[in-house]
């Protein structure tokens, strides 16, 4: 089923989260969000500032999503591996999707989201 922004939900997560790349925490903060959509797994986005310095570098990648608007890609660079666009954000975003405009996100095998009491 393709994503419709009128049953498409961003909202707060409770406590503070924590992103992972290959056991290595790269962001972690109190303000993050989830988005949930029909048919597709829930994603968290976090404030960029979130993201440890100097470990995403700006990718040429760039896609359209409907209700999104266009993502655009970073990979994802620490000392012991590399990520290609496995981070994204939706600087376009409006609607319904608003609420995630210039956050970031993560995807890919090797990323793993936990969720810790303040």
């Amino acid at each position: 089923m393709a994503a419709d922004e009128t049953t498409s939900i961003v909202s707060p997560i409770a406590g503070r989260v924590h992103i992972f790349f290959d056991d290595g925490e790269i962001a972690s903060t109190i303000n993050a969000v989830r988005l949930e959509e029909p048919g597709r797994k829930p994603q968290v986005f976090v404030p960029l500032e979130a993201v440890h310095p100097g470990i995403l570098e700006l990718s040429e990648t760039r896609k359209k999503e409907p209700g999104k608007g266009e993502a655009h890609y970073y990979t994802i660079k620490t000392l012991t591996a590399d990520g290609p666009d496995e981070a994204w954000y939706y600087p376009y975003a409006d609607g319904a999707y608003g609420p995630i405009r210039d956050l970031i996100t993560f995807g890919g095998e090797r990323v793993k989201v936990s969720v810790s009491d303040v």
